[in-house]
């Protein structure tokens, strides 16, 4: 199995970081992929040899004194990250579906509500925006910020935005609304936005995706927004997705 793994070293006993130095030194002898990045390294494989990494480097770092070394271990990696296979990629366009969300509206932040490994939160970076990923899942947010550069990540829950109100231009659900407490999210979003878009699977039982009782038709969603926000929204149904983007002016 291919395995990512997400780690620092931190010398107790001393401030002249040789036994990060010598660390670094077994990553490059370990033969197995691997980058360092301002706050953490990374190194992916097989899982025996990323293992085998680690301990050499840990030994090796070890030897100028005691360390303290925090490691996260996910199969979320590369090739095996589930939100971004080509087929995912191809039915849910992230730059299309983005462009979308924010067709007339002059925009400078966007929050990407229920992030995962920061796939939207990469197209709303890509086209200048500021953005915040947020998810209740530590490890993807790893994931995501060992991928996408441009955009802050940030843990917490749809429900209860740790953001002020009118935070962000755009706040975005890619694909994620129906995991949560729909009508609490969709206040929450609009407390922090002034607009607000949700990316949901269309309505119909399909080999991949959610169950049927798990999405929500159009006419569900706009009475949802009705309901939740005073108005109903505008509705783009796609042959491979729905998008409901408020207000609909």
């Amino acid at each position: 199995m291919a395995v990512k793994a997400l780690f620092a070293l931190y010398p107790l006993l001393q401030g002249d970081y040789r036994a990060v130095e010598k660390a670094l030194l077994a990553l490059e002898g370990s033969g197995v992929d691997y980058r360092v990045l301002p706050t953490h390294s990374e190194l992916w494989g097989g899982e025996e040899e990323v293992f085998r990494a680690l301990k050499e480097a840990f030994a090796r770092g070890a030897e100028e004194g005691a360390l303290v070394m925090w490691a996260l271990l996910t199969n979320a990696c590369e090739a095996g990250d589930p939100f971004r296979k080509e087929d995912r990629l191809r039915r849910f366009p992230p730059l299309e579906i983005a462009r979308k969300a924010l067709e007339g509206l002059k925009a400078k932040s966007a929050l990407d509500i229920g992030t995962g490994t920061g796939v939207f939160a990469e197209a709303f970076a890509q086209m200048g925006l500021f953005t915040v990923g947020l998810d209740p899942r530590a490890d993807r947010l790893e994931v995501a910020r060992s991928r996408v550069q441009g955009a802050r990540f940030v843990e917490g829950r749809a429900e209860a935005l740790p953001f002020p109100d009118g935070s962000f231009d755009l706040a975005f659900f890619g694909l994620s609304l129906h995991h949560l407490d729909a009508e609490k999210a969709l206040k929450e979003a609009a407390r922090v936005a002034r607009r607000v878009a949700v990316l949901e699977w269309p309505y119909r039982e399909e080999a991949v995706g959610p169950p049927l009782e798990r999405r929500l038709a159009p006419e569900a969603l706009a009475a949802l927004f009705a309901r939740t926000l005073g108005s109903p929204p505008r509705v783009h149904a796609e042959a491979g997705y729905t998008l409901a983007v408020w207000p609909s002016g």
